[in-house]
C-alpha cells in the first residue's frame, strides 16, 4: 500500500466498482492506475480462511475417493446407479448422503 491510507484505498476501489474511470481516479488521488488495478485484483482474488480451505480440501478428497471407487467398479461391471451408490456408501461410510446423492443425481421428491 505504501503510504495510502486504507480508507482512501477502499474509497478508490468502491468508486471504480461504481463505474468511475480508473484513469480519472488515478489523477484525482495521485495514485498510479497500475496500483489501483492491483488493488482491484487483490479484492477479486481475495483470500479464504484456513477453515474454508480445509473444508474444500476435505470435500475434494472425498470426491476423489468417490471417483476412484466408481471408476474401478464401472470397469469391472456395468451396474445401475443405485447399486453403485450402495457400494460407495459401504466402502466409504463416512461420506455424507447428501454429497453422494448429488453426485449420483438423486433428488428428493416432495410428498
Amino acid at each position: 500500500m505504501g503510504g495510502i491510507a486504507v480508507d482512501v484505498k477502499n474509497e478508490i476501489v468502491t468508486k471504480v466498482k461504481s463505474g468511475e474511470k480508473v484513469t480519472e481516479l488515478s489523477k484525482l488521488y495521485g495514485v498510479s492506475d497500475k496500483t489501483i488495478y492491483n488493488w482491484l485484483r487483490q479484492k477479486v482474488e481475495g483470500s479464504i480462511s484456513l477453515i474454508e480451505h480445509s473444508k474444500v480440501k476435505k470435500k475434494n478428497g472425498q470426491l476423489k475417493q468417490i471417483i476412484g471407487v466408481l471408476t474401478l467398479e464401472l470397469e469391472k461391471t456395468k451396474k445401475k446407479r443405485r447399486d453403485i451408490f450402495v457400494l460407495v456408501k459401504e466402502k466409504l461410510p463416512f461420506l455424507p448422503n447428501m454429497l453422494l446423492a448429488s453426485v449420483f443425481g438423486f433428488v428428493r421428491r416432495s410428498g
